[in-house]
């Protein structure tokens, strides 16, 4: 997975590094970061894989599907030259279905579904690399907080057990990055995403019995490669320019 994430972050660079080669060098009136401007984003993973007759640590699975998508839809406006604020909305939905082996030889039929949302304030902030304005680094600070909820069945010898788990958490999170101007109001970001702190409460209910709660405080400031992301932006103005 490390190695597809790399290979698709490198090639972003080479496919974007080739179109803004192409484009024209811009007035500095149209310049797409100055204040007031506004942009809009989208980013996306999906995920479907099948593992059959795998042997892991505490568990043999004998079949199981995964599904998995994730969409984040950003938005923000230029409060000053290459300095925006703004807001993102991340959407996940996630299923599991298969069979598990336990080490005491007891066969489960499991199905996990899970879906979550996250809201979040945004600031970024770019800084040009070169004098064309094609190259950027930016640094985001999100903050916000997600709701997640997980259905997990499991049938073991007929006996069906439901295990409920709702997660709340509130959080801060620095995202550094690359931005590539590809043509004139479009470009692609790829940043890796930092957890900065993170607080977490979780209930767990089985067969709609209270069966636990968590509360939870972390920091981690160190740079997940598994977490690379690429996004797709677009950058216009309010206001239509008079002919």
């Amino acid at each position: 997975m490390l190695r597809i994430k790399l290979g698709y972050f490198f090639s972003f660079i080479c496919f974007s590094t080739v179109m803004a080669q192409t484009d024209h060098v811009e007035n500095p009136d149209d310049y797409f970061l100055n204040k007031g401007k506004v942009y809009a984003g989208i980013t996306f993973s999906f995920d479907n894989s099948n593992v059959e007759n795998e042997d892991r640590l505490i568990v043999f699975i004998e079949d199981r599907k995964n599904n998995s998508f994730d969409l984040k839809v950003h938005t923000g406006y230029f409060i000053r030259k290459n300095w925006a604020v703004g807001g993102l909305i991340n959407y996940t939905s996630s299923d599991r279905t298969g069979v598990d082996i336990s080490t005491q030889n007891i066969s489960s039929q499991v199905n996990i579904a899970s879906k979550s949302w996250g809201i979040y304030g945004t600031t970024k902030f770019y800084i040009p690399l070169e004098s064309r304005n094609r190259f950027f680094l930016f640094t985001e600070v999100l903050a916000g907080g997600s709701f997640a909820n997980q259905l997990k069945e499991s049938t073991a010898y007929g006996i069906l057990t439901r295990t409920f788990v709702e997660d709340r958490s509130a959080e801060i999170r620095f995202v550094p990055g690359i931005m590539v101007k590809v043509i004139r109001g479009f470009s692609v970001e790829a940043g890796a995403q930092i957890a900065g702190i993170n607080a977490k409460w979780s209930n767990t209910s089985v067969n709609n019995v209270l069966y636990s709660k968590k509360e939870s405080v972390s920091t981690n400031l160190s740079i997940n490669l598994l977490r690379l992301s690429l996004g797709f932006y677009y950058y216009f103005d309010l206001k239509t320019k008079p002919l």
